[in-house]
């Protein structure tokens, strides 16, 4: 016989943790308000996809770097970027290394999330 003890097992209740609660956030996605939803065009986006960016943003511990990429997708969903726009957003990725939206640039989907579809990044439930 072995002289190393068993493993202890324990049993977790993951629901109860705070992480599972931020994950079951992430997985559900920030609700976008029907009204809002009815404003812009219905076959364009995908409102539950937008809110599960949305809410991995909020929920999701990310740093700048992290929430830089969910705010690029968002405008890019959006159409917020032009061509120009997204080619200076890739220039300043091979020049640093390091992908990064400017403060203008995040400013501009915050305030589309804000203004089409009533979402403040700011506020947390």
């Amino acid at each position: 016989m072995s002289s190393h003890p068993l493993p202890r097992i324990v049993h977790l209740d993951l629901l109860d943790t705070e992480y599972a609660k931020l994950a079951a956030k992430m997985a559900a996605g920030e609700p976008i308000p029907p009204d809002k939803q009815q404003r812009l065009c219905q076959d364009s986006y995908d409102f539950t996809r937008l809110g599960q960016h949305i809410a991995r943003y909020r929920y999701g511990g990310l740093d700048q770097q992290g929430q830089d990429d969910i705010l690029c997708t968002l405008g890019h969903t959006a159409e917020l970027f032009t061509l120009a726009d997204l080619e200076d957003i890739s220039d300043r990725l091979r020049q640093t290394g390091r992908f990064y939206l400017t403060p203008g640039e995040r400013q501009q989907v915050i305030n589309w999330l804000s203004d089409e579809l009533g979402i403040d990044l700011a506020k947390h439930e």
